[in-house]
């Protein structure tokens, strides 16, 4: 045999066993492809469009999952007062395939037996490794759940936020019998637990902010699917070498992750952001389902007329305090900013279903007998809550005096026409019963129910008034010292 032919056949053998390399390496590479979304909040009408972007997903690569990381529920009227309370939500989460959701605080808005119907009728878990029920018969939550694909151990654990009183943010009493541990506190449980899995994922209920901190305490994370916080991550980062996302909020975008394990272990990550209004096919099944939820000809009844838009939390609020006001016997009246949830009703008939929009949570009115200290007090805890005004009045215009860090110092109360409150007078002051059981305030008057929800009092407000008109109101302001 001559040279040039042994040289040939040598190359033929490396080239052989560079194929049978490369074939052994790509066999043991696993590919993940992780789709979250967070906080939908109901938003059904977006389920066409998502299930049908979905199936083109399945179709492009081999190995999905798809995670919501809670908030499922409270937002949309259509399946907040459903005769079965968030069913519809359900009921299109099963026919996107999810495999698994997050405990969000506000899946507890319905109540505790309310959502275990929920949990039972999905055919996914629904998890929080931070919650525990008093004793076994009540609603049990999994810590976490472990998939198994070509041998490759997946493990997604999942915890839900915890608010300065120790519960997540809802109403106190659609949470008794549980107890909610700290996060974080929790770190060193779970990594016990989950010392043998070759993927740890996190799909939480947390916030950015906590997620960050997740990262940081426990860096073996591959992957958190964020929520709570309604960040929209468009270029998600690397923190601590864990790579953290979160899709916005109410289904408009979604976040698809890109792991790529080789024996075990992953080492490579990366995620992007897609724009779901970009997707122009639609689910018929979802799109059937829509039309049946939709047909809702009480939430279509037009209760009254806003003669300009109403817009912001301050007019949207204002509209509501009106609202508990008008309600014998309450003077004054405050509404917090967090349960307001739209942005603006715009100019012309505005329906049931827009209130409900507005005000989707069922919080009753709580009155409560309180003096001007006592309402100085309720009004400073909640400014120095987010440094910024929180509580928007009725019956009463006040001004938060800060210092120079902003902090609130004093409440500078005074009526409408201009008059200081009578310092020796108690008034019937309304409020929600979750700024009832929620806020931190002094008040000798433990208050009492009047049985009827503040969206309901906006209803009967808007019936009697019949036209609406918020454009330029102004009831509070904020002063340095």
């Amino acid at each position: 045999m001559n040279i040039e032919m042994r040289k040939f056949i040598s190359g033929i053998l490396l080239l052989a066993l560079f194929s049978i390399n490369t074939s052994a390496q790509q066999a043991d590479t696993l590919t993940l492809t992780i789709v979250s979304v967070n906080d939908m909040h109901a938003r059904i009408d977006h389920f066409p469009g998502f299930i049908s972007w979905m199936d083109s997903i399945r179709s492009c690569h081999e190995h999905v999952l798809l995670f919501s990381a809670g908030d499922n529920f409270t937002g949309n009227p259509v399946v907040d007062q459903y005769p079965d309370k968030g069913y519809p939500m359900i009921q299109l989460m099963n026919l996107a395939h999810f495999n698994l959701g997050a405990i969000g605080n506000h899946e507890f808005d319905y109540g505790q037996e309310v959502l275990r119907k929920r949990m039972e009728q999905a055919n996914f878990p629904l998890m929080a490794a931070n919650i525990k029920s008093d004793d076994a018969g009540m609603l049990q939550f999994k810590p976490y759940e472990t998939i198994d694909i070509e041998g490759t151990k997946i493990c997604i654990f999942s915890m839900v936020q915890v608010n300065n009183q120790g519960i997540p943010d809802t109403h106190p009493s659609k949470l008794t019998g549980l107890t909610f541990i700290p996060p974080l506190e929790y770190v060193p449980t779970l990594k016990r637990e989950l010392d043998s899995c070759d993927v740890l994922i996190a799909l939480t209920h947390l916030g950015l902010e906590t997620d960050i901190e997740l990262a940081d305490a426990w860096g073996d994370i591959d992957l958190i699917n964020g929520g709570h916080s309604h960040t929209l991550i468009k270029n998600p980062p690397l923190q601590n070498g864990v790579l953290i996302t979160q899709a916005g909020a109410g289904l408009k975008y979604a976040t698809v992750a890109t792991l790529k394990v080789v024996k075990g272990k992953v080492v490579d990550k990366s995620a992007r952001i897609v724009d779901l209004s970009r997707h122009q096919g639609r689910n018929a099944a979802a799109d059937s389902l829509l039309t049946r939820f939709n047909d809702n000809k009480e939430l279509k009844q037009t209760v009254g007329v806003a003669l300009d838009a109403i817009v912001g939390s301050d007019e949207l609020g204002y509209l509501m305090t009106d609202a508990m006001a008008a309600v014998v016997p309450i003077e004054l009246a405050f509404q917090n900013t967090g349960g307001i949830r739209i942005s603006r009703l715009e100019k012309g008939d505005i329906t049931i279903k827009d209130i409900y929009t507005l005000d989707p949570f069922g919080n009753e009115i709580i009155l409560i007998k309180m003096t001007p200290a006592e309402i100085r007090s309720l009004l400073l805890n909640a400014y120095n809550r987010t440094n910024s005004i929180d509580l928007i009045p009725s019956g009463v215009h006040y001004t938060v005096l800060t210092d120079e860090a902003n902090k609130g110092t004093d409440i500078r109360l005074y009526l409408p026409d201009g008059s200081p409150l009578n310092e020796n007078k108690t008034y019937n002051v309304g409020m929600s019963s979750y700024v009832a059981s929620s806020y931190t305030f002094n008040h000798e008057d433990a208050g009492i129910s009047l049985y009827i929800i503040t969206a309901q009092s906006v209803i009967n407000f808007i019936r009697e008034k019949q036209e609406i008109n918020y454009s330029g109101t102004k009831r509070t302001s904020v002063e340095k010292k």
